[in-house]
């Protein structure tokens, strides 16, 4: 915060008021594929982003960004 009030312009002398960036939020939604791996079962989340998606594992909190263009994907597997 201290580096964008020193980097603020100046007007007639007086601070510019820095503009608030409009909030972002990630929603993200639970896939319908549960995954088991060596008796610990997890669950997978995805929230679209420009671009793409990324995808959440619970609970082992990992995140991965998917390339999809035009978000194409419904969530199930590929194949």
């Amino acid at each position: 915060m201290l580096e964008l009030l020193e980097n603020r312009r100046t007007v007639n002398g007086w601070h510019k008021p820095l503009a608030a960036a409009p909030e972002k939020i990630l929603t993200f939604e639970l896939l319908p594929n549960r995954i088991s791996s060596n008796s610990a079962t997890f669950s997978l989340y995805r929230a679209k982003v420009p671009g793409g998606w990324l995808v959440a594992s619970r609970p082992h909190d990992t995140v991965l960004f998917i390339p999809d263009t035009h978000h194409d994907w419904d969530g199930g597997s590929v194949g």
